[in-house]
């Protein structure tokens, strides 16, 4: 009960904040998704794992989810394009204001728990955006991922 009525409180809290100012797409120089990797600047080669090679960002540009938390970005590219961006927070100020600037770009998420995350997930044609935050650690990981390049099993 105390965890439907904590999840009730993130969304309520969520859809009442305003940081639609703070959307990714908005006053930011957001790489397109599937744009080579020649058209990204600032960034280290991390690894390679089945067939996707992981880049992290040396500079975040204070714009989206970075304006409010100190994150850790790495881009994944697959073909030599943009696939995905994955963030990392440790010890996020306010899960809350992250979950919320998602939702105003991308609606009302799916959630379910998954031992002690609570995973949220956001689909539409183009993107799949995964968020898990650990309530106990205050860290939150979000996978954003452009579906064209989404192998196929």
């Amino acid at each position: 009960m105390r965890k439907t009525l904590s999840l009730f409180a993130v969304l309520l809290a969520a859809l009442l904040a305003a940081p639609a100012a703070l959307a990714q797409n908005k006053d930011c120089n957001a790489i397109p998704w599937g744009e080579p990797i020649s058209a990204v600047e600032q960034i280290e080669y991390s690894h390679t794992a089945g067939g996707v090679r992981y880049y992290k960002v040396k500079k975040v540009e204070a714009c989206g989810v970075s304006k409010i938390e100190d994150t850790r970005v790495t881009y994944a590219f697959r073909e030599n394009k943009l696939y995905a961006t994955i963030i990392e927070i440790d010890k996020a100020r306010d899960v809350k204001r992250v979950i919320s600037l998602l939702m105003d770009e991308y609606g009302l998420p799916d959630h379910k728990k998954d031992d002690s995350w609570d995973v949220y997930q956001w689909e539409n044609d183009k993107l799949k955006i995964k968020l898990k935050s650990e309530y106990l650690t205050d860290r939150i990981k979000i996978g954003m991922y452009y579906k064209p390049l989404i192998p196929k099993e």
